[in-house]
Order: structure tokens, then sequence, then C-alpha cells
């Protein structure tokens, strides 16, 4: 049976490829915005399984003795406290995964969602808007490619 980081790592990329292909294969045919929210969920489904992946190296390793990966919010103080010094990690990459689930959550307790110009705008309760372009999901595909290769130093070794 293989160790479950690998389990883990292997949904990363999935994940990330998916996002990667949308972002550069199908948004540029079908010209939908809405793609967007799409990729921004694989993106973070990308970087919750990098995180998770990183913490069961840890555990195996006998670094980090136990962690809850069923909560989000535990799961990511957990990295945050313990993995992000002691691997070298950038404070980049954990602005990345939070900015992700707040768009995630913003978007799941929003009343509206619309494309404006080459935009997707979400709106919450109180009507502020949160605009996402091509370039924001772009920026996010690359930062996320970069966790990644952090995540393979940090299991490689």
């Amino acid at each position: 049976m293989s160790p479950p980081y690998l389990a883990s790592k292997e949904k990363a990329y999935q994940q990330y490829n998916t996002a990667s292909h949308l972002l550069n294969v199908t948004f540029p045919l079908v010209k939908d915005q809405k793609l967007f929210l799409g990729i921004i969920h694989n993106l973070f489904n990308s970087v919750e399984a990098a995180m998770t992946a990183i913490l069961h190296y840890e555990k195996d390793l006998r670094i980090l003795p136990y962690f809850n990966e069923v909560d989000f919010q535990s799961t990511f103080n957990t990295f945050r406290d313990r993995s992000v010094r002691r691997n070298k990690i950038d404070g980049s990459t954990v602005a990345l995964i939070q900015e992700l689930k707040d768009i995630i959550d913003l978007h799941q307790k929003s009343p509206m969602v619309f494309q404006r110009g080459a935009s997707v705008v979400i709106c919450d309760k109180q009507y502020t808007l949160k605009s996402i372009t091509a370039k924001d999901v772009a920026q996010y595909v690359n930062q996320t490619r970069e966790f990644l290769d952090v995540m393979e130093r940090v299991i490689r070794f």
C-alpha cells in the first residue's frame, strides 16, 4: 500500500493539470469567463492536496504527530504554523491558499455571480464586488505551479 502523501501528491497534480487545461485550452475556445470559477476550484483542490501531501510526509517522518485532515481550517493552521517555516515555504504561498479559499467561500455564499466585460464578478450580500480576470487566474495558476514545485522539493528529501 502506498503512503497517503503519494495519493495526495497525485491528486494535487491532477487538479492542477485540469485547471491549467481549462485556462490554456478550453477558455480560449469558448471565451466564457464563468470557467474562471471552475479553474479556481481546481486550483484550490490542488493546493489543498499539496498541503496535505506535505503534512502526511512529515507525519510519516514523525516530525508532525497528528493533524486533522477533515477540517480545512485546522489543516491550514497546522501547515502555516508548523511546516511553512521548517520547509522555507514563501509567505506568498500561504496568501495564495487563503485567497483561493476566500474566493470559493465568497462564491458559495454569494447571491449573484455575473460576467462584466472580460471578468467574472462575485457579489456578496452587502453587494461588495470581487472581480476575477484572466490575468488573475493565470497568476493563480503560476503560483500554484510554484507551490507544487516546492511540494516536490519537500517530499523528495
